[in-house]
């Protein structure tokens, strides 16, 4: 559903893209950012949920200090806001914001600097008041591939994974910030090129933490999006450097719907059935990756950034993965089976290490290929679950397991049946 929704969007987007074009011919720069910022609008609105009081607006975001936002494009919200006399623009509590975006006809550096300045006052006028913590958990569990702690606990963390903690506990508060350019650097190369020239500038300033960075920036048909398990993920290395920000050159306004629909799902606890048969998903080319570091009283992140050629971007087509439920040996699936029945598995029980040794199997890299799989968290000797519901399914004589609360690993297994069938 959300790729229908989002190609009719990207269509009717190119064809009133012509139409604006032709009255630019008043000269009024004011006059030629409403029409952009009119459009965007007009996008957004058929994308959301009219059973939802929801809705789009402009005007200035308040917190309950008082404190406001710069003018706001466009925003979606929840319920009415206070109309601003004389004008169709409102102010809104930062609480009923649930998206903001900066519109730019053209996005370039200065455009780009503005935009990222805006987005930071967001950051700098929330409220941090926590309501939910789905989106967290969830994307803590994807990231740092262990299970959430409770805030108490969370100093007990490695220092890196605290602040990632940190970051996504705060990204759960925090509206959607989005800035969104319709034309702009012709390449996805310029694009990381200008924002990554700007971090540099920008280096041993405060505010420049993945938690501040735009969750979406568009600029024509190239984006970067912040890989933070809301909906996208981007994995920790080897180095516990975080991979938090990619680029892509696949359909803007589909990763702009899949940024605003999950931030929808979490608060309205909306059934997943609206991303469809979610098979299929957006990849990225890698980009920025960052690890947060102490030294004494300063602490900051050293970020690393991922170079690529500018042919090699060119020559990519947008990154579609079908998705799999992961494959397991016999072994893997025994100890799946019985954290699916027992919930824990102490990794030192004497019956559970004979029986690895008669199998000939490793009982550490097995545990590592069951956590690689986003299966498992393995703490202080203890095998958890990662999921909410783990199921174990055989197919052609070999095991998979995967989270299915959301059906995904119903709707796989319903799509393979079918496809043996017609076989």
């Amino acid at each position: 559903m959300i790729v229908t929704v989002a190609d009719f969007l990207n269509s009717l987007m190119k064809k009133e893209k012509e139409l604006i074009k032709q009255y630019e011919i008043v000269d009024h720069g004011p006059t030629i950012g409403d029409m952009y910022e009119g459009l965007t609008s007009s996008l957004l609105d058929k994308a959301l949920f009219k059973e939802l009081d929801i809705r789009v607006a402009s005007g200035k975001i308040r917190n309950k200090e008082g404190e406001f936002s710069n003018e706001v494009d466009c925003m979606i919200v929840e319920g009415e806001g206070d109309p601003i006399p004389y004008t169709n623009k409102f102010i809104y509590d930062i609480s009923n914001v649930i998206a903001v975006l900066e519109i730019k006809k053209n996005l370039y550096k200065d455009d780009l600097i503005d935009s990222y300045n805006k987005m930071h006052q967001i950051y700098k006028i929330s409220s941090h008041q926590l309501t939910s913590i789905r989106g967290l958990r969830d994307a803590f569990r994807h990231i740092v591939k262990k299970e959430l702690p409770d805030y108490k606990d969370v100093d007990l963390l490695p220092f890196h994974e605290q602040m990632i903690y940190h970051t996504l506990l705060i990204e759960e508060i925090l509206p959607s910030r989005i800035i969104f350019g319709y034309y702009g650097y012709k390449s996805e190369f310029s694009l990381r090129e200008a924002f990554v020239n700007f971090l540099n500038d920008q280096s041993g300033k405060k505010g420049f933490s993945p938690v501040i960075f735009p969750d979406l920036v568009v600029c024509g048909n190239y984006s970067l999006a912040k890989l933070d398990g809301m909906p996208y993920i981007g994995f920790m290395d080897k180095n516990d450097f975080w991979n938090f920000y990619g680029s892509s050159n696949d359909n803007p306004l589909l990763l702009l719907l899949e940024i605003i629909w999950t931030k929808l799902s979490y608060k309205y606890s909306i059934n997943s059935s609206i991303f469809g048969e979610d098979l299929e998903f957006e990849a990225f080319h890698m980009y920025l990756a960052g690890k947060a570091k102490e030294d004494g009283e300063k602490m900051g992140w050293e970020f690393k950034y991922h170079f690529m050629e500018k042919e090699e971007l060119r020559q990519l087509d947008p990154i579609r993965f079908e998705w799999e439920p992961a494959e397991l040996d016999e072994q893997e699936f025994v100890i799946i089976n019985w954290l699916c029945i027992n919930g824990a598995l102490n990794i030192n029980e004497l019956g559970l290490r004979e029986w690895m040794l008669k199998e000939e199997k490793d009982l550490e890299k097995t545990v590592n290929y069951l956590k690689e799989k986003n299966l498992v968290s393995f703490e202080n000797g203890n095998l958890t679950l990662l999921t909410d519901q783990c199921q174990v399914v055989a197919v052609d004589g070999k095991w998979y397991a995967a989270e299915n609360k959301s059906g995904r690993l119903t709707n796989w297994l319903k799509k393979r049946m079918k496809a043996k069938k017609q076989a």
